[in-house]
């Protein structure tokens, strides 16, 4: 699921879309990927919220999601995810749709002190060996 979502690195961001040829939002782009696979997955990146399947931080996975904030960091609704890509023994990463300014659309991102501060839950939509 990872390497299909790396495949779409640089596509840009358009909101409300889940179309690769227009370009994705955040919850777009988790809802490509996903049904790409044939699992199905709520649209909207705050519907995530309510997902039961919820891990550490710490004990994060490829494959996981990862629950931010929207851009206002005290309102504490999740506003942004992206896909978590997990390597041993390096600072953990995710790929994401962003309007940011510096990487705008599909991306790779460490998880740094910007999102660390916006960062709400992460959650396994699938247990592990199964």
């Amino acid at each position: 699921m990872a390497a299909f979502a790396q495949t779409l690195n640089g596509i840009p961001y358009k909101y409300g879309s889940v179309d690769p040829n227009e370009g994705f939002d955040c919850s777009g782009f988790i809802s490509y990927v996903f049904n790409h696979f044939g699992i199905a997955v709520p649209r909207t990146s705050v519907d995530f919220t309510y997902m039961h399947h919820e891990v550490d931080l710490k004990d994060a996975q490829t494959g996981d999601l990862i629950l931010f904030t929207g851009t206002d960091s005290t309102l504490r609704v999740v506003g942004h995810m992206g896909i978590v890509l997990a390597t041993p023994g390096q600072e953990m990463r995710f790929i994401h749709s962003t309007s940011g300014h510096d990487n705008l659309g599909v991306t790779e991102t460490p998880m740094n002190s910007y999102y660390k501060s916006r960062y709400v839950k992460t959650v396994r939509v699938f247990e592990v060996g199964k």
